[in-house]
């Protein structure tokens, strides 16, 4: 390694055995400082915190990994962050484990299989605590893998099947019927749904099937799904352009049931640019219960799911098994609630 004027370079900045050195005290005893601070004399614990703000001293919590075989690390996968509802649940996720002294990594998966094997791959060589997925869907091998791994894993976002180890969720399956069904009590007959791609993703499947099924039973025609092929791409926009293709398919539909809030406040602008009225003409119905769902004019009826919670609950599953818990809860439902606004709410008369 090169020399300058008598001094040499260093890539991870001071060493504990500097600290130890200024603070007159042995490696083990700054050691102890870091990891069990309430076992050394407050005195010398002082001793050592200021050598290490003088020094600017960062801990290496590889090296304590190797000893302790914990790496203080939660991994998550989410299939993007362009969806507000996904960093909803990675901050409840990191409310709880931060309070733990934990850390989180987060890597997407761009609602493909295959990319999330990869990143489970290349996350488990980082020897994560614990894991956390979005969904059901997996490749055979994630799930072999995750399996025979043997850190905690817990999955999201939906409770319908078998976990690999650890699920908390709700039924999209019953979302999407409970909210087709309101419609149909709000006195629309022509009910279409616009819904991303159930490749890769058994919450579009399932809640396609909640809306046929509640159609079903209201002896009401089920319309054609209409599919946005590019889950990742959640724009207004996209809401617009299903609302024309819908409308341009089915003359006579009187309602819409968006898989996204995004897209149903994207048709109710496009409708307005129209001169449609929504919700005598046309009713809009939407799912997560965004902030702009609340603000747009006329404010959107919509699905609420405890995305939030959902992570912090994920958390505290987690945490409790990496104590050493094993408890028999190992699927939690939180459920979910119809919101009903102006969107869908015809005028009597």
């Amino acid at each position: 390694m090169a020399k300058g004027d008598g001094g040499s370079k260093r890539g991870f900045g001071p060493t504990m055995a500097e600290v130890a050195a200024l603070a007159s005290v042995t490696k083990m005893t700054v050691s102890r400082v870091l990891r069990q601070p309430e076992k050394v004399n407050p005195e010398t614990r002082k001793r050592v915190s200021s050598a290490m703000l003088k020094l600017g001293y960062v801990p290496n919590r590889l090296a304590g990994s190797l000893t302790s075989g914990a790496t203080g690390l939660i991994a998550a996968i989410v299939p993007t962050l362009r969806h507000s509802i996904f960093a909803d649940v990675l901050e409840g996720l990191s409310d709880v484990i931060s309070e733990a002294g934990l850390d989180l990594f987060v890597s997407f998966s761009s609602y493909r299989t295959d990319v999330e094997e990869s990143q489970i791959r290349s996350i488990l060589e980082r020897r994560p605590d614990a894991l956390m997925l979005t969904g059901l869907t997996h490749s055979k091998a994630s799930r072999d893998i995750l399996r025979n791994f043997g850190i905690p894993v817990i999955e999201t976002w939906e409770t319908a099947e078998e976990p690999i180890d650890m699920m908390v969720g709700y039924s999209n399956r019953d979302a999407a019927h409970a909210m087709t069904g309101e419609l149909v009590r709000a006195g629309y007959r022509r009910i279409a749904f616009v819904n991303g791609s159930s490749a890769g993703n058994e919450r579009a499947r399932l809640r396609a099937e909640g809306y046929l099924a509640a159609l079903q039973e209201a002896g009401l025609p089920a319309l054609p799904i209409h599919v946005v092929e590019h889950d990742a791409d959640i724009r207004p926009e996209i809401g617009a352009r299903a609302l024309i293709a819908v409308r341009q398919q089915t003359p006579d539909v009187d309602a819409i049931f968006f898989t996204s809030d995004i897209f149903a406040v994207g048709a109710i602008l496009a409708c307005r640019e129209q001169g449609i009225d929504v919700p005598n003409t046309i009713g809009i119905a939407g799912f997560h219960d965004l902030e702009i769902g609340r603000v747009v004019s006329p404010t959107l009826t919509t699905v609420h799911v405890p995305a939030t919670e959902m992570g912090r609950k994920a958390g505290h599953m987690l945490l409790a098994r990496l104590s050493g818990g094993r408890s028999n809860i190992s699927r939690q439902n939180l459920g979910f609630s119809i919101i009903l606004r102006e969107s869908a709410r015809r005028s009597r008369g």
